[in-house]
């Protein structure tokens, strides 16, 4: 488990395993009906004060829970317009569960496969404040399409993505140094807040809720864009921009 401090001596960890691909999961661009018009740059928390706690991650290689929390904070604010309590031990208990699940996750800290801890979220829920909360359905969206990646970020309450990191990481307080290769030893799970400013993202990680990447970091370094449909009685309609009745029909088949 790669352990490392950040600027102001915090220690941290890393915890995902090396990304895995799934042709059956569902391409973001497949869900959209037309791409919308995204504003050139949006923060979408400007009056949200959210909880962004370490969550364990500067003991344990849970990131792959933390930036589930720190999504599902968003998601369920918009359904339900309240904060959620999510504590530090719901948090692992999650990462202890689904450790355990996965073969190749025989020690209870080596972190987490993504895709499949995505699957979980999805198929059998996690306990937050109390509550079990599902995602409805994910969508792996097109690093390489800015607009695409703007639009998820924008119309889905940010992105769950996967990082390979570069050794320099830890060096640079904003992610934007894409000389070095990526290293699939250094996975890294975060959530990228809703907000782009100048082709820069802001991402909640490490217990910071500002932490700034750059588009071109993202593009290099990210080989898990997973954008989430929370509830998907928000996207039907004739105007929405999801196809939903797609989106129904696909999952039919993939979960038989």
């Amino acid at each position: 488990m790669t352990r490392g401090r950040t600027g102001k001596g915090t220690m941290y960890k890393l915890g995902k395993k090396p990304a895995r691909i799934d042709k059956r999961t569902l391409p973001f661009k497949c869900l959209l009906k037309k791409l919308p018009l995204i504003p050139e740059n949006f923060d979408l928390e400007t009056d949200m004060t959210f909880p962004c706690e370490m969550w364990e991650n500067d003991t344990y290689g849970d990131c792959v829970i933390v930036g589930r929390t720190n999504h599902t904070l968003r998601l369920e604010y918009a359904e339900q317009g309240k904060y959620l309590d999510i504590s530090d031990e719901e948090v692992l208990n999650a990462y202890w569960k689904e450790g355990k699940l996965f073969p190749c996750d025989r020690k209870p800290n080596r972190g987490l496969i993504m895709l499949k801890a995505m699957n979980s979220w999805r198929k059998n829920g996690w306990i937050a404040d109390g509550k079990k909360y599902n995602i409805y359905a994910f969508a792996e969206t097109d690093k390489f399409n800015k607009a695409e990646t703007k639009a998820a970020i924008f119309l889905l309450a940010g992105l769950n993505i996967g990082l390979a990191l570069p050794n320099s990481y830890g060096d640079q307080d904003i992610w934007s140094d894409t000389r070095e290769p990526p290293n699939p030893r250094k996975g890294h799970c975060v959530y990228i807040r809703p907000f782009w400013e100048d082709d820069t993202m802001k991402l909640a990680t490490w217990g910071k809720a500002d932490k700034y990447m750059t588009y071109e970091f993202y593009r290099k370094y990210c080989d898990e864009p997973y954008a989430v449909v929370d509830d998907k009685n928000k996207w039907l309609g004739a105007n929405s921009p999801l196809d939903i009745p797609l989106l129904e029909g696909y999952l039919k088949v993939v979960t038989k």
